[in-house]
């Protein structure tokens, strides 16, 4: 793996990793800092040098509480210059989860935020006034005048060929809210799209960059062989689903929850040998609100239960659904030597009889992930790395699997999400090809 390098500037931190998981001659102060390896402390105050590779703790006694505090992280491929300009991007969809987004490219060092779209012209104005950039509610007006290298965007799935298609005739790189597409042969024709454009291609999957998650990532080994694994997501979205209730839109919960989870698993364990879900629609609360307020019919998944199995014997299953609070996510191993369990806010590892060996709690939730995830983007595109996180091909797999739970839902049996995939012509590893190897 490539070394990194970077200044990181931290108040009562003790575990921090940067998109690549690694950082290196970083310096650590206010804080006492020892590698596992050499439990020597350090006093109060000391500078330390961290070496890549390196995990780190403070001189303390097992277990150990992990606290995240303010930090920036700076990170450039040592075999690329860093560009002495930042990157010129464009926000497209500045509304609702937009907004998350669009603060973290404000606050992102590396990039120029030098226009802004909306269709709602009201909201797009008032934004651009609010941070001086240039405002439009016509996507090839801003793009043909703000000339952007990349653009991020959070639209509805529907309107994703067509984004993609206005980014990839102007050579415009392209990071996009999930899903990538609104079914594998969508999603697929938006690879080969970007690809023949020679852009870069992203997908929005936040909890990747959340430190809780990646630490359980990291983290997994250390159960040993994993014959578990369980998550879930739970929220209630409320009576007024608009495009979220046509299946045609790309609405659904386990296509717009549902991808969260699986994302992780995927990233974690790789592609199902086999799924078999159930999805439920109509268990909403309409008879109980007045008639102006129910929500039209629709015909998309309120609920979806899914069984996944692998190779090596590991099961794993997903709950999720979007008509019951509070909101609730978890991702949950068991392993031969322990457990691991992870959400938003806190990663815990126990051992086989639930004793905790280390705590992560993060409390910088749900903004840092933003901002890791821009930045890594970012980075990818300034430095055009041949291997990045999310991207569209390694997309592929979330897609191929909820569209094989889909299908299973229909058959009421086991499907393959590797013949989803197969159906496309792409196999497993032609969808890692952007990946780096953790060996």
């Amino acid at each position: 793996m490539p070394k990194h390098k970077g200044t990181v500037a931290c108040v009562d931190i003790s575990y921090l990793a940067d998109f690549e998981g690694q950082c290196n001659d970083a310096i650590y102060a206010n804080y006492s800092i020892v590698p596992y390896n050499n439990m020597t402390a350090r006093p109060n105050g000391q500078e330390g040098i961290v070496s890549a590779g390196t995990p780190w703790k403070l001189a303390n006694h097992a277990p150990t509480p992990y606290a995240l505090g303010v930090e920036t992280v700076e990170t450039n491929d040592a075999t690329v210059k860093p560009a002495s300009e930042p990157l010129p991007v464009a926000m497209i969809g500045v509304g609702g989860f937009g907004a998350q987004t669009l603060h973290a490219l404000l606050r992102c060092p590396l990039v120029k935020l030098v226009g802004l779209s909306d269709r709602d012209e009201t909201l797009a104005a008032r934004i651009g006034a609010e941070h001086n950039i240039p405002a439009y509610s016509d996507n090839r007006s801003m793009l043909a005048e703000t000339r952007p290298a990349a653009v991020y965007a959070t639209v509805p799935p529907a309107a994703g060929g067509d984004l993609l298609e206005l980014c990839a005739s102007r050579h415009i790189h392209l990071w996009k809210e999930m899903p990538l597409g609104r079914t594998i042969e969508e999603a697929a024709a938006f690879v080969r799209r970007a690809e023949q454009a020679g852009i870069k291609l992203a997908v929005g999957t936040q909890r990747r960059f959340a430190a809780t998650y990646r630490r359980a990532h990291e983290l997994r080994s250390r159960l040993g062989d994993i014959f578990l694994g369980r998550a879930h997501y739970l929220f209630n979205w409320g009576p007024h689903l608009a495009w979220r209730g046509d299946k045609a839109s790309g609405g659904g919960a386990l296509i717009e929850l549902g991808y969260h989870p699986i994302d992780l698993l995927i990233w974690s364990f790789g592609l199902p040998d086999a799924v078999y879900g159930l999805t439920t629609c109509g268990r909403r609360m309409e008879p109980l609100l007045p008639e102006d307020k129910r929500q039209p019919p629709y015909d998309t998944d309120d609920t979806a239960c899914v069984m996944m199995r692998y190779a090596n014997g590991t099961m794993v299953t997903v709950v999720t659904t979007r008509v019951s609070g509070p909101v609730s996510e978890e991702l949950i191993l068991h392993g031969r030597f322990g457990s691991l369990r992870a959400d938003a806010e806190q990663c815990v590892l126990r051992d086989a009889d639930g004793s905790v060996l280390e705590s992560l709690a993060d409390p910088t939730r749900p903004a840092t992930a933003y901002e890791r995830q821009v930045k890594a983007f970012a980075q990818a595109v300034l430095t055009d790395a041949a291997h990045y996180p999310c991207s569209g091909r390694e997309n592929l797999l979330n897609v191929a699997t909820i569209e094989a739970i889909y299908l299973s839902d229909r058959t009421a049996q086991p499907e393959s999400p590797r013949e989803r995939l197969r159906s496309q012509g792409f196999t497993v590893e032609e969808c890692l090809v952007h990946v780096k190897s953790e060996s």
